[in-house]
């Protein structure tokens, strides 16, 4: 089942999405990232494998990578999602 997951901090306007989507594409995810309304970003992943999931949250809180972020990560909520993935920024 796939994965939505809010993200809360500084995520906007600071390369999140871009931040996402590298960490995504090392870990062999696809899915999405969209600036919400509220200041958060939704974070969409189409995969059921949930040690990648794991791991690809791992990846936002540590960088393990050093890809650029300019903003910080407070806490992320995580629930399933049956819907199609959508969003502003693909990967």
């Amino acid at each position: 089942m796939a994965k939505r997951l809010i993200l809360h901090g500084v995520v906007q306007g600071v390369f999140c999405r871009y931040y996402c989507s590298e960490n995504a594409k090392r870990l062999e995810v696809h899915g999405s990232a969209s600036n919400l309304a509220d200041g958060t970003v939704e974070v969409l992943l189409d995969t059921d494998d949930e040690s990648k999931i794991e791991s690809f949250i791992q990846a936002l809180k540590s960088n393990p990578y050093g890809i650029r972020f300019y903003g910080s990560i407070t806490s992320i909520d995580i629930y399933n999602y049956n819907g199609t993935i959508r969003g502003d920024y693909r990967f």
